[in-house]
């Protein structure tokens, strides 16, 4: 990683210390088998499985997208870009099950851009 990089963002870390758990201690209560676990996620090392990010929910009250938003963003990237293209693959389709999905593809990409602007000025 070079100087201008910054690592992956995720709150887990910050989180277990306001709590004052240790590596060890999260470890048993996400089901992990050892702390080194928790500290790859800690530091980026590794994505957080469905299991994981959902015991950090139950754990924390902290949805997964707002305690790893790097994961996140990282997903909704990839799926809006699939979604763009498949929405525009559909053009004028008047078939119900393609006009359900251009509808659904439509609502995704409003989300995108609503989610998008909301956060717009507080990464700079």
């Amino acid at each position: 990683m070079t100087h201008t990089e910054r690592p992956p963002r995720c709150y887990l870390r910050t989180h277990r210390r306001v709590w004052g758990l240790t590596q060890r201690e999260l470890a048993s209560l996400m089901g992990f088998q050892s702390a080194a676990h928790v500290s790859r996620l800690e530091n980026g090392k590794r994505a957080p499985t469905v299991e994981s990010a959902l015991a950090c929910q139950v754990l924390f009250g902290i949805p997964p997208a707002a305690m790893f938003p790097h994961a996140y963003e990282a997903v909704e990237e990839r799926v809006i870009r699939d979604v763009y293209e498949r929405h525009s693959a559909l053009g004028d389709t008047t078939s119900p099950s393609e006009m359900r999905k251009r509808e659904l593809y439509s609502l995704a990409l409003q989300r995108a851009i609503g989610s998008a602007n909301a956060t717009k000025g507080y990464d700079a």
